[in-house]
């Protein structure tokens, strides 16, 4: 149950409680996708929002294959090939993204930096 798999295979492992469903899940080092099927949409969301994963069919076993190209999906952990080849994220993994950060106005004093001197 811990290994990657590719296929038609959908396993299926008892389990006694949702934290422990949720546990067994993420029991693994991969986490490209994966799927909940439960009593509701709410209960489907609310767990897959603790699955280590970067893609997660809802009340379904496979719409993550559907929508491959329209929405960002990033794989977890050793899974995928990093930042998302999926939707108009997939151009943006391209990119170095750098952030410049210019002072406009006077020069702030290292002893108001110090620690005794910053308010939280």
């Amino acid at each position: 149950m811990t290994e990657e798999t590719f296929g038609p295979v959908m396993p299926v492992m008892p389990y006694d409680s949702i934290d422990e469903a949720v546990d067994l899940a993420n029991d693994s080092e991969f986490g490209l996708s994966g799927a909940v099927i439960s009593g509701s949409a709410d209960e489907s969301d609310a767990i897959a929002r603790r699955l280590d994963a970067g893609a997660i069919s809802l009340q379904d076993t496979s719409l993550t294959i559907g929508i491959m190209r329209d929405v960002e999906k990033v794989a977890f952990k050793s899974s995928g090939l990093g930042g998302s080849r999926m939707g108009p994220a997939g151009l943006l993994r391209f990119l170095r993204k750098k952030a410049l950060i210019l002072r406009t106005g006077p020069v702030v004093s290292m002893e108001s930096l110090a620690e005794h001197n910053r308010r939280g």
